[in-house]
């Protein structure tokens, strides 16, 4: 567990200071995402955000664009105050309420990487916190709504699977030297299976995240898609009309909130958890 303890006292304080962060984010979010809606027209036929006031096809932005816009703007805010916060408070005193948060966090991370890696990758404890932190609310992202999870795009996912892979390059030489690469020459029979392996191993990590994310977010349009032509018979059976309202009724079942608490939040929090445990496993493997 954890360095820092957290007493009987300080429990509440930590709990709120744990809420206000979550209730904070994710107001900060739908400010940026009501902001971004103002400025942007839905194309709905070419599933595509247009600058307003634009026609040329270089303000044009994907929803995928649009959830990492949203994201990243609202996790830099956050980091922000969170600095702030840090340089104001006093490093004499025991830290309280968000402060304790933050460097229960920071020791957890650590902790998990240096008993993975040794201390021969403990700097990379923030770049291992900086992917649980973005992983889980991009996978988390689609219960707001606004536009699909960053991490249903290959792209996102692959990027971070490469940035993985030539971390696993730069610690294997920084400690193994060129050994590190001349051994996947050995057995020199089995060099090209090595090779392929290797190369392998970003798009294996990428994909395994993005087509876990890509299918919740398919399989929770199909469940309101069905559940709105649901409600829309019943209603015309009863009424002799169909109403577009009834579509507003789909969220407030508890089918589509059951299945987000699977897709949406335990998936996310399972897929998080193995990209970081894997890039960890990998890189101090490399730099052993």
């Amino acid at each position: 567990m954890s360095d820092v303890a957290i007493s009987r006292e300080k429990i509440p304080r930590f709990i709120l200071s744990l809420v206000l962060v979550i209730f904070g984010f994710l107001a900060l979010i739908t400010i940026i995402g009501i902001i971004i809606h103002f400025c942007f027209d839905y194309i709905e036929s070419e599933q595509i955000f247009q600058l307003k006031g634009t026609s040329s096809s270089l303000f044009r932005l994907t929803p995928h664009v649009i959830s990492i816009i949203i994201l990243t703007v609202a996790l830099l805010v956050i980091f922000k105050l969170i600095n702030i916060k840090i340089k104001k408070s006093d490093p004499l005193k025991k830290p309280q309420g968000m402060i304790l948060l933050v460097e229960i966090f920071v020791t957890m991370i650590e902790k998990f990487t240096v008993d993975l890696g040794g201390e021969k990758i403990r700097n990379l404890a923030p770049y291992i916190a900086y992917l649980a932190v973005y992983l889980f609310c991009a996978n988390t992202f689609g219960l707001l709504g606004f536009t699909p999870p960053p991490t249903s795009s290959l792209s996102v996912t692959f990027s971070f699977g490469l940035t993985t892979f030539f971390l696993i390059r730069y610690y294997g030489i920084k400690n193994n030297g060129i050994s590190h690469i001349t051994g996947l020459l050995k057995p020199l029979p089995l060099a090209p299976i090595n090779i392929i392996g290797e190369i392998a191993f970003p798009f294996t990590l990428s994909l395994r995240m993005f087509g876990n994310i890509l299918s919740g977010v398919i399989i929770m349009m199909l469940v309101y898609t069905g559940l709105s032509g649901l409600f829309n018979v019943l209603f015309s059976l009863i009424a002799g009309t169909s109403s577009p309202f009834m579509e507003l009724l789909t969220p407030l079942t508890i089918a589509p909130s059951l299945l987000h608490i699977y897709f949406d939040l335990f998936s996310g929090f399972i897929q998080t958890f193995v990209f970081i445990l894997l890039s960890s496993v990998f890189i101090s493997s490399s730099a052993n």
